[in-house]
């Protein structure tokens, strides 16, 4: 009995959640179908209703409807009960004339209340000449292999999509990468990947490849999906050039069986074919950003920004905090934001900012807070920060400017301090000053008294305290030429920093290794060898890539091994920050070891 009455109550709920659930009334459709393509128009309620009033359907034929499908679901998860229906009325339509049309919504009436679905928009394209029927995979939009051996470029290829094909050094653009497929495309596999060279590059997180339909050149591809978007940000100006991805597409055809009787659709066999895609080269043009209008203090910023300031209080005691904040948002390449510079009182003891990044893609917020603390009494003004950028929609320059603050600073409160201390915070750093020599400090203890009488004059310490002087400012100012004439040698300073440098860069691949962040350890393994050769050679780092760095090497005496391994190197990074392997620690140890020996190797053959 008790159980009985246990089950009718979550019952009870389980009705009152079916009936306080919210109602939907949704359409669905193919966005895009050919002419004599039969297709299905289906709109779901998830309640009951009635008087379903269905538009006119001007452009297409009605072959069959509405039908009704029920469904119902009910679940009991940790003794909670939950139901939820679902009404189907399915319209079966055949496109007649080309052109974009628009299904205005449904109406249909809940608990006597009157319910609208949806607008939709379907294209109906020319096509190709192929026979349509109402068959599964036809209205479905999956197209049958019937054994067919040739792949042509038509049925199965790769497209690389740009945002923009024009834009500003600093400005960004999105490429993305497409597959496009009238075949039963079942895997990709990578193989080759570009290097982006002239770019910085942000990979976007796509969740799953999910393959939908879609019309391209007046065709539609029943797989379409996206594999990978990457955000790019060009480093210097000109024509840089976007290189074909190479990617192994696995697509499964049907084998008929020798007897050709109808058992074949059920029971034949099937194969797998490995195709070899590769998408064609895409040119960027970037513009350099313009000299006229440069503000003096120019942050790099290209894009959209707005910034505001605020501080914790205006007033406070010496020797207590306060938080000077500046927020920037915007769109552009967020994660390069630079602090921006304040000239804070002299008597302002500041800290290095704390950098709060909330960025998703190109667009977000970066906040900078400073902990200040005034030591001294009095009343203050923090002037207001700029902050310059460069506006690619208007092609100007444009500079944010902040609030003025004034903060008035008590004295801090002097309990528990010393003597010394108490008397200091009474003054501020300028206030102290000679007010007078009438009153001399007495000197106690043993003094160096020397008899009235004896001169100084034309003494030996009297002549070198000419001479030692001259000595020095002589060797000092032979010492000076020397070191000027030195860092004026560009070439030989960049040369001997670019050891360092690498090191520096390898530190920190190091304590990526250590973090398990292998992205992060292989793009610093590669920013350490570009910038030791860039360095060593003289050449700008956006002048080398992988086609003549054998022949800068050559010409300054390194060997072929040598150059070889310094390649292999270049290429295994490459590779391994977009394709990882399954021991991902045992190669990044020996891509470390390995960078560490080149760079030595090299320093010694250069």
């Amino acid at each position: 009995m008790r159980s009985f009455i246990i089950v009718l109550l979550l019952c009870v709920i389980g009705g009152a959640k079916v009936f306080a659930q919210e109602t939907k009334f949704t359409a669905s459709a193919p966005s895009v179908v050919e002419v004599g393509e039969q297709f299905r128009l289906s709109f779901v309620l998830n309640k009951q209703g009635e008087n379903l009033q269905v538009p006119t359907l001007q452009g297409f034929d009605l072959l069959a409807g509405p039908s009704l499908s029920t469904s119902f679901n009910t679940s009991i998860i940790n003794g909670k009960m939950e139901q939820s229906s679902e009404y189907t009325y399915t319209y079966v339509l055949e496109a007649r004339e080309e052109g974009e049309y628009t299904v205005a919504p449904a109406t249909i009436t809940v608990d006597g209340k009157e319910y609208k679905s949806s607008p939709l928009k379907i294209k109906v394209i020319k096509g190709s000449d192929k026979p349509k029927g109402n068959n599964n995979a036809s209205s479905s939009g999956i197209r049958e292999d019937r054994g067919s051996s040739t792949i042509t470029d038509d049925d199965l290829f790769l497209r690389m999509e740009v945002s923009r094909n024009s834009l500003y050094v600093g400005e960004s653009l999105t490429a993305t990468l497409k597959v496009y497929a009238r075949v039963n495309l079942v895997d990709v596999q990578g193989k080759k990947i570009p290097p982006f060279d002239g770019f910085l590059t942000e990979d976007v997180k796509i969740p799953q490849i999910r393959l939908e339909r879609e019309e391209y050149n007046g065709k539609i591809y029943d797989r379409v999906g996206v594999l990978q978007k990457t955000i790019l940000f060009p480093q210097h100006a000109g024509t840089l050039t976007i290189d074909p991805y190479e990617l192994i597409c696995v697509v499964r055809q049907r084998v008929a069986g020798r007897s050709n009787s109808i058992f074949d659709d059920f029971f034949g066999q099937s194969r797998d074919v490995r195709v070899i895609c590769k998408s064609k080269p895409v040119k960027i043009t970037v513009k350099p950003l313009p000299e006229a209008g440069k503000p003096l203090g120019f942050s790099g910023m290209v894009g959209t920004l707005a910034m505001t300031t605020s501080t914790s209080t205006d007033t406070l005691r010496a020797n207590d905090a306060l938080t000077y904040k500046v927020v920037l948002r915007g769109t552009g390449n967020m994660k390069l934001l630079e602090a921006p510079k304040i000239s804070f009182p002299h008597d302002f003891d500041v800290y290095d900012p704390k950098v709060i990044k909330d960025i998703n893609g190109t667009s977000g917020t970066v906040t900078f807070e400073y902990l200040v603390i005034p030591r001294y009494a009095g009343e203050y003004k923090i002037p207001a920060v700029q902050y310059s950028y460069f506006d690619p929609q208007s092609g100007t320059y444009k500079i944010l400017t902040g609030k003025e603050y004034t903060v008035r600073v008590a004295k801090g409160n002097e309990s528990g301090q010393g003597t010394g201390e108490a008397a200091l915070q009474s003054f501020k750093k300028e206030d102290v000053r000679m007010l007078g020599q009438d009153i001399r400090y007495i000197k106690t203890g043993k003094s160096d008294l020397r008899q009235r009488g004896v001169q100084y004059f034309a003494t030996m310490e009297y002549w070198l305290s000419f001479l030692i002087p001259f000595v020095l400012f002589v060797v000092g100012m032979i010492l000076n030429r020397r070191r000027i004439k030195a860092n004026a040698d560009l070439v030989r300073v960049k040369s001997k920093t670019a050891n360092k440098m690498a090191q520096k860069r390898l530190r920190a691949a190091s304590v990526a290794m250590k973090a398990g962040n292998s992205e992060l350890f292989y793009q610093e393994v590669l920013n350490a060898l570009w910038g030791y050769v860039s360095y060593k050679l003289n050449i700008s780092a956006s002048e080398l890539n992988r086609d003549n760095i054998s022949e800068h090497l050559t010409r300054r005496g390194a060997d072929t091994t040598l150059i070889q391994g310094f390649i292999e190197v270049l290429d295994h990074c490459e590779y391994a920050r977009y394709a990882p392997g399954a021991n991902q620690d045992e190669e990044m140890d020996k891509v470390y070891k390995d960078s560490l020996s080149i760079i030595m190797k090299l320093d010694k053959a250069i």
